[in-house]
């Protein structure tokens, strides 16, 4: 962006910014910090030198009405074709599984979006967190359900006791199949959470 005053925060970044229609520092006084980190390729680097340099020059992000900032959403439309193409490339050895796991978490509530966020698929329920794959285990299926309300949620599926996380683990097509009611009632029964 030849035009802009915004210090040194990578080309993916700046691109992001470039295609939102941001040109200087003071127009992101106008939008909060969790919508820039919604911008694909905006990273928390870019982010935090973005930060300093609107403090530096006596400015700052939007702040939500209670002047905390707003916490960053999942995609309010679904990205099936992104999350098709990903799956397409994937190379894993659970990938049949994966698959057998995404048709599942879908199938729990029409208003279930998908997308890819960490580099694997991911699942909201309005814009609220559910679920997101982690695939750089490939000894077994790892699923990671991230929301703040999921230690509300009593199931012999989840595990760990993070404030704010529980993970779930799959070994195989016939532990997907055995598991899948227990997965089903965690997704229903936090979706009933987040309503």
């Amino acid at each position: 962006m030849a035009n802009s005053n915004f210090p040194k925060i990578g080309s993916p970044a700046t691109r992001a910014l470039e295609a939102a229609g941001y040109t200087t520092l003071k127009q992101l006084t106008t939008i909060t910090e969790s919508d820039i980190a919604q911008l694909h390729g905006m990273g928390p680097k870019a982010l935090g030198i973005l930060r300093e340099a609107l403090k530096a020059q006596g400015f700052s992000f939007k702040q939500d009405k209670t002047g905390n900032p707003l916490k960053k959403k999942g995609s309010p439309v679904s990205r099936t074709d992104k999350v098709d193409e990903f799956l397409e490339n994937l190379s894993h050895p659970f990938k049949a599984e994966i698959e057998a796991l995404r048709s599942i978490i879908k199938g729990v509530n029409k208003d279930i979006n998908e997308e890819i966020k960490w580099k694997a698929p991911s699942f909201n329920f309005k814009g609220e967190y559910l679920v997101t794959f982690n695939l750089w285990e490939e000894k077994r299926i790892h699923l990671v359900f991230h929301n703040p309300q999921i230690s509300k949620v009593k199931s012999k599926l989840l595990e760990g006791d993070y404030k704010d996380r529980r993970m779930a683990y799959f070994a195989d097509m016939k532990d997907v199949k055995a598991k899948r009611p227990l997965l089903e009632k965690a997704l229903k029964d936090l979706i009933k959470l987040q309503k």
